[in-house]
């Protein structure tokens, strides 16, 4: 698989600080669910435990928050 655009990745940043500020819609969450799906899979094919750590709980994160919504 490969790397993340530079768009995906100012994305991820922009979105993820909108998830932490609880501003985030509904729509923001799904596409940041989309592109941390593909960064986790991009971590398991390299063996990056320490960033699949992270990736999953942003991933429960954004899956609370659509759950909520």
């Amino acid at each position: 698989m490969s790397n993340l655009t530079d768009y995906e990745i100012q994305r991820r940043r922009e979105l993820t600080q909108k998830l932490y500020d609880n501003t985030i819609t509904p729509s923001e969450a799904q596409e940041l669910t989309e592109i941390l799906e593909k960064e986790k899979k991009i971590a398991e094919e390299r063996d990056e435990v320490l960033a699949l750590v992270g990736i999953v709980l942003l991933l429960g994160m954004a899956a609370y928050f659509l759950s909520k919504k």
